[in-house]
Formats: C-alpha cells, structure tokens, sequence
C-alpha cells in the first residue's frame, strides 16, 4: 500500500521536463536584468545626455566624449584667455582714457582688487608700501575715481603713477569679474573648435617630435 501511494505521488508530481522549465524561468526573469546585451550600454545612455543638453552645449559635450583631454584643455586656455586679454586691455583704456566707470570703481570688487594686486605690485618693485596705502584709501572711500579725475600733469611722481595704475587694474579685474558668466558661455562655445585648430595640432605636434627623438628600440 505505501508503495503505491509512493508511486502515485510521483505520477502526480511535475515532470522532468516541467521541472527543467520551472527550474529556468527565474533565471530567464534575472536576465532580462542582468544580461549586457539587453542594457543600454554607456555610451547609449550618453547619447540620451546630449539629446538632453541645451543645443548650444551639444558639440562640447560631444566633444568631452570623443576627446575630453583636448576640449577640456581648450576650454581652460579659453577661460584665462578672455580674463588676461580684457584685463590688460581695459586698464590700458582706463589709463590713457583717464576714466573709471563710476559703478565698478566704487564696488567692493575694487577694494579686493586693490589688495590682490598691490600685494603683487609691491612684490615685483613696482609700487611702493605708500602708494598702495593711498590706492586702498581711494577705493575703500569710494573715491577711485579721483585718480582719473585729476589732471595727468599732477600726476607727476612714480608714486602717484603707480597709485594709478593699481586702481585701474583692480577696477579692470572688477569688470572681468563681473563679466564671468559670458566668459564661461564663450568659453564653452569655442572649446570645439579651438580643440580643433590649436590644442589637438599643437599636441600632435609634440607627440611627434617626442617619438623621432625618443631613442630607437633595441
């Protein structure tokens, strides 16, 4: 009697083949999940990125894909670029224009700028203790543009000279400063082609001056 019992549990139960099927389908269900050819790969989802970026990023950021060292580096010397051209270039006006605009020599980006560069001034020899004395006095009264205001030939001593153009390089660097947001546009903007037409010749250039006098393979 067991027996047969035994036997008809064991009709009565999944067969092999059932057994096979059930035994595969949860695998089948982590597959779905695990398998890499059914995910998205990462430069699918990178696409999917760009498609997302605003359409005046897209060649940046198709650029960081392809070749991020050289857009990177050309978006670095694009961002010091449009800092130390605008800088030298707007104090050079400021100084033999003899003006200051009235709302960036009366900031408090000009005091900083007043401390930035007298420092580095003094450093070099160019300014004296005195004459940074009296910039940081003009800017931190509001009174920069006195410097400009007076008539050039008063300004007579190196001194006085120099008190000058440290007022107008900080009130440069206030303007640069202040201007930020359209360097970085312009910045982002240009990487791709100056990546393009100078970073990636210029190192290509290197590399191959390296590689003919990098000794021959013994």
């Amino acid at each position: 009697m067991r027996r047969s019992i035994l036997r008809a549990g064991r009709a009565s139960g999944p067969s092999g083949a059932h057994r096979r099927s059930l035994s595969t389908e949860k695998p089948d269900a982590k597959q779905r999940w695990s398998d890499p050819a059914r995910q998205p790969s990462p430069r699918s989802r990178f696409d999917r990125l760009i498609a997302r970026t605003p359409r005046f990023l897209r060649p940046t950021v198709t650029g960081l894909r392809d070749a991020p060292v050289s857009h990177i580096t050309a978006f670095l010397l694009l961002h010091e670029i449009t800092a130390v051209v605008p800088l030298f270039g707007l104090a050079g006006a400021f100084h033999y224009g003899h003006w200051l605009p009235p709302y960036f020599a009366e900031g408090q980006w000009v005091v900083a700028g007043v401390e930035k560069f007298g420092r580095y001034f003094r450093k070099k020899g160019w300014i004296s203790e005195e004459a940074e004395a009296k910039a940081e006095d003009y800017t931190k009264h509001g009174e920069a543009r006195m410097v400009e205001e007076t008539k050039a030939s008063t300004w007579s001593t190196r001194g006085e000279e120099a008190t000058r153009w440290l007022v107008e390089f900080a009130t440069a660097w206030a303007v640069v400063k202040a201007l930020m947001p359209l360097r970085i546009a312009v910045s982002v903007w240009g990487a791709p082609w100056f990546a393009t037409w100078t970073v990636i010749p210029v190192r290509n250039a290197l590399g191959g001056l390296v590689r003919r006098r990098a000794p021959p393979p013994s």
